[in-house]
């Protein structure tokens, strides 16, 4: 495959060069007598018109086996005519309009519309729709819809009795597409008042329905204990922003309001129990409940007040500021403590959440530039989440995944709540024309409550080079170091609860840290440009004894482009990425349990992420007369593997290693348009996608079965990793004017 896609490529490339030997000089493209008295516009297309509209139609033609949802995640490539783009404006001296389109009728749709009154009135729109399609091939026992998944009767009542097995009935299930979409509509205006004065207001309103894969569980010994739902979607969320803005040379100020809302039309979820059709009596203080229930997503509240503002003063420097001050609430009614009413009623401290936090967030800065070698940069933030909801009881016991009450002692919920402290300081010295070396130095404080580690501290210091302005070297490198400790960690309270005491969570631990990252641009000649970048950062994790232990990365890429002329551009990059990490852990139960500090049961997880990239473009614009030609090609290569291993005197049982997890995708892209005249052009567009997939949990990894739909503990959907395989032709008109 390579060795054609390169053929192919020299050989265009020797005909634009031909082509351009010959010293083709096509007709200039009419102009707007009014165009000098306007703003510039957009890039004129083929014969200088700006307005234009794409239709057509198109067909998708899949492989055997092939994961349709999967290829289509993000978008609709469904069979059928097309309107796949349009784009018009207008402008005078006094005004601008645009409109723009694509995918109409399909559910990628996208409009948005602009409008430029100069100097008094901006004004812009757009909407536009995401699906996520899931699965086309889903199949469940539930059906049923606002929250509420439920068995048929005498399939629940089979199942109960025994007289059917759960793979029987899981095949006999609904087959259905899982799948949902967001429509995604904002608008933003931005009023004049007075040159110096502006009134800004951006409104943003996101609808999300249909359903993603979700799971209910009825314990970890329940028969079974987890099941695979469809859970409903059904909510918005409206965000509102508004500022008024003062502004001259010599500084500006701003006032403003943030707000966002969310509400959930779907506030619980209810499934039924496979392997009950009613409630059963406690035995042994355990009970089967006929269903589960949960709680979805609260409906919750956000509104701030902004100002912030900046000042320009003596030896070209700037000092900025900017406060906010806000409120996150949420006060939905809770859920009883069960849904079974085999088990005894637990009476609530309260009936409704009553969340509430205080947000406040800071930032100062100063710069300056004294002279032209020399550059000062500071910098303070401030991020304070003040969680303020009372502390929920439960004084009279819980009930545990709908099965047993337990009366315990009273416990009591840990609202959480942190503040980050930023400190920036950033010098930058030219010695020399075209060389800048820069230092910096940042400090960053967490304090925390209800954490292992209650505060930690983090000191960065960094160095670049940078290396511009010569007209065919780019050069910039950059090192970092940081440190992070905090404090001592109450390992008493650890083993409490039946943690090591030297587990530690890997965004509170210590933590070593140094990062080098490196960009070279080489220009030897005009038409010709290559680039080079490279990534290596490693964390080590000090103290931590069990966690994340390390955490490395790699990432390198090179590229070339070459531009010979305004109708001849071809660009190659290619990248390799590695990712890795390695964590430990000790399989044993809580003291008194004598392998709680059996060192032989230690064991570790070496993981790795290994992803190779290619991308290749050529576009050929009107080589051949009235043609313009698109050729792309991407493809992504990646590997995961993941390691266990033992100590040498281990007591655990040898782990069977899993297989590695592998995806590749390949897709290369031709796009040819031709002109009939100045007005109408025909082309048509070809797409081959090609996804390969193997995972040893819900794919199709050779010599390895696949989860079965249904077991004893679990029922599944049938939501797995598929491959595909499609071939996308459109063929299309477009008019311009």
């Amino acid at each position: 495959m390579r060795t054609r896609l390169f053929t192919m490529v020299a050989a265009l490339l020797l005909m634009a060069g031909a082509a351009t030997a010959q010293g083709e000089n096509p007709t200039p493209a009419p102009q707007d007598s009014t165009a000098s008295a306007t703003p510039p516009a957009a890039a004129p297309g083929e014969f200088g018109f700006t307005n234009h509209i794409d239709f057509g139609y198109r067909g998708t033609f899949y492989g055997a086996g092939s994961d349709e949802a999967r290829h289509q995640r993000y978008q609709d490539l469904r069979d059928g005519a097309t309107r796949d783009r349009i784009r018009w404006g207008r402008s005078t001296n006094a005004y601008q309009l645009k409109l723009e389109g694509d995918h109409f009728g399909y559910q990628d749709q996208r409009l948005s519309g602009a409008y430029n009154n100069y100097g008094r009135l901006k004004a812009t729109f757009e909407w536009n729709q995401v699906p996520l399609n899931y699965s086309y091939t889903t199949q469940s026992l539930y059906s049923g819809d606002r929250g509420v998944a439920s068995i048929n009767d005498s399939v629940q009542l089979a199942l109960q009795n025994k007289t059917t097995t759960l793979v029987s009935a899981v095949q006999q299930g609904t087959t259905f597409d899982l799948k949902s979409r967001r429509d995604i509509a904002s608008g933003n205006l931005i009023f004049s008042a007075t040159p110096n004065v502006d009134l800004k207001v951006t409104v943003r309103n996101t609808d999300r329905q249909g359903q993603q894969p979700w799971a209910g569980s009825f314990g970890i010994s329940g028969t079974p204990a987890t099941v695979e739902l469809a859970v409903p979607l059904d909510h918005r969320t409206t965000e509102l922003n508004s500022a008024l803005e003062f502004g001259n040379n010599r500084g500006y100020a701003r006032i403003g309001y943030e707000g966002s809302f969310f509400r959930n039309n779907i506030p619980t979820f209810t499934w039924d129990n496979p392997a009950r059709a009613t409630d059963a009596a406690a035995v042994s203080g355990s009970s089967s409940p006929v269903a589960g229930r949960e709680s979805l997503w609260p409906n919750s509240n956000f509104n701030a007040a902004v100002a912030s503002g900046a000042v320009n003063f003596a030896g070209r420097s700037r000092a900025t500021a900017y406060v906010s001050v806000g409120t996150m609430s949420q006060n939905d009614p809770l859920l009883p403590m069960t849904v079974n009413s085999q088990l005894p009623v637990v009476p609530l401290e309260r009936t409704t959440a009553e969340a509430e936090a205080r947000i406040t967030a800071m930032n100062y800065s100063v710069t300056s530039r004294p002279t032209n070698t020399l550059w000062f940069s500071a910098r303070y933030r401030q991020y304070q989440f003040d969680n303020r909801t009372p502390v929920f009881e439960t004084a009279n016991g819980y009930i545990n995944y709908d099965t047993a009450y337990t009366a315990t002692l009273v416990h009591e919920s840990e609202p959480l709540g942190y503040t980050r402290h930023t400190f920036d300081a950033d010098m930058s010295y030219s010695p020399v024309t075209y060389l800048g070396l820069r230092a910096g130095y940042s400090r960053q404080q967490n304090d925390r409550t209800y954490r292992i580690v209650e505060a930690t501290t983090e000191d960065i210091g960094r160095f670049s080079v940078d290396l511009t302005g010569v007209t065919w070297l780019t050069l910039r490198g950059v090192y970092e170091h940081g440190k992070l400790r905090g404090t001592p960690v109450d390992t008493a309270a650890l083993v409490a609860i039946g943690e090591q005491p030297d587990l530690r969570q890997f965004d509170i631990s210590d933590r070593d840290r140094d990062r080098f990252s490196a960009i070279v641009y080489v220009m030897p000649v005009s038409f010709l440009s290559f680039n080079g970048s490279a990534g290596v950062g490693r964390e080590t994790y000090p103290g931590t004894t069990f966690g994340l232990r390390s955490n490395d990365n790699n990432v390198y890429s090179v590229g070339a482009d070459y531009v010979p002329n305004d109708k001849v551009n071809f660009g190659i990059s290619y990248g390799w990425e590695k990712y890795s990490a390695l964590q430990a852990s000790r399989t044993s139960n809580p003291l008194p349990d004598p392998t709680f500090n059996d060192a032989r049961r230690d064991w570790t997880d070496d993981s790795a992420d290994k992803v190779n990239t290619l991308q290749a473009s050529l576009d050929l614009m009107k080589i051949f007369p009235k043609t313009e030609l698109r050729v792309g090609y991407d493809l992504s290569d990646a590997r995961s593997t993941y390691v266990y291993g033992l100590v040498p005197n281990s007591t655990v049982a040898a782990p069977s290693q899993l297989p590695p997890v592998t995806n590749k995708l390949r897709r290369a892209t031709v796009d040819a348009k031709y002109f009939l005249t100045q007005h109408l052009a025909v082309g048509g567009v070809y797409w081959y996608d090609d996804y390969q997939v193997n995972d040893f949990a819900l794919g199709t990894q050779p010599g390895l079965a696949l989860p079965a739909t249904a077991s004893p503990a679990i029922v599944m959907m049938g939501y797995q990793y598929q491959p595909y395989t499609a071939n996308t032709v459109s063929a299309r008109f477009t008019y311009i004017w």
